[in-house]
């Protein structure tokens, strides 16, 4: 019994990504933080789909639960993983608690790099196998009152493309989403309405990020943008100056910063 592996799946893109993965016909593992309802999810998936669920409520920012989880699911059989789980938020650099820092890099970087490359050795065992890594569309500009957090999603960029090379001659593909806002929940519903119509225009449903996204990672898309706005902000960041990218960034940052904002887990987060 071969099985997709999903981390952050209990809410968000994540809970999208999983139901999109049991609509065809795909075994789940879920990996969530405990009490985010993934037993709840597991029996719902396992209920209207009819595939084979397996879940694990465990904190991928300890490096000792990763290390030892990834001992435990290398006993199954993977054929897909896909690393969703992270954490960010928009604050000063100056008021950002070192917890919310920690967290952001042992999450959106270790936990990604860990599960990517410890799991190589049990995705070559099949005849095909697949990484999806979730980035994001703001990793293509240092960001100023994000800072970390999409230097973090820039790293997954990087880390996955690098990935994705090596892997090339290899039956194993490597692709990475990079998705824009999603109304995920209901602090980064308030986030989009903040930045008003633009806000309105580039984000997304995360059903439709995850349909794009699956069927694009199984013809081994390397790079992924979901919607044809995003496509677009895509190209423009890819031709407007990095120091004039930063500037507007950072002005349109700077009036909607949440000063009391502490990590959100990243099937929450949009951008």
């Amino acid at each position: 019994m071969h099985y997709t592996l999903i981390t952050g799946a209990s809410t968000g893109l994540g809970k999208a990504l999983a139901h999109e993965c049991a609509s065809r016909a795909m075994n789940l593992i879920l990996i969530s933080l405990p009490g985010e309802g993934l037993v709840n999810l597991k029996h719902e998936i396992m209920t209207s789909y009819g595939v084979h669920v397996m879940s694990f409520e465990k904190d991928l920012t300890d490096h000792n639960t990763i290390v030892d989880l990834i001992k435990i699911l290398n006993h199954y059989s993977i054929n897909i993983l896909i690393n969703n789980a992270g954490i960010g938020g928009s604050l000063k650099i100056d008021q950002a608690p070192i917890h919310m820092i920690d967290s952001i890099i042992s999450l959106n970087i270790r936990a990604t790099s860990y599960f990517s490359c410890m799991l190589l050795p049990e995705l070559a065992k099949h005849e095909r196998a697949y990484i999806l890594n979730i980035s994001s569309i703001i990793s293509q500009y240092p960001t100023p009152f994000k800072t970390i957090y999409p230097a973090s999603k820039a790293f997954i960029y990087s880390f996955t493309r690098g990935l994705s090379e090596e892997l090339r001659k290899t039956k194993t593909s490597a692709s990475v989403l990079l998705p824009g806002p999603m109304k995920t929940n209901g602090l980064i519903t308030r986030h989009i309405k903040k930045y008003g119509l633009l806000g309105q225009i580039f984000h997304l449903d995360p059903k439709i990020v995850a349909r794009v996204a699956i069927s694009q990672t199984l013809k081994g898309k390397k790079v992924i943008i979901p919607g044809i706005v995003n496509k677009i902000c895509w190209l423009l960041m890819k031709s407007i100056p990095v120091p004039i990218g930063i500037f507007i960034m950072g002005r349109i940052n700077s009036r909607h910063v949440e000063t009391d904002q502490s990590s959100v887990p990243s099937s929450h987060l949009s951008v």
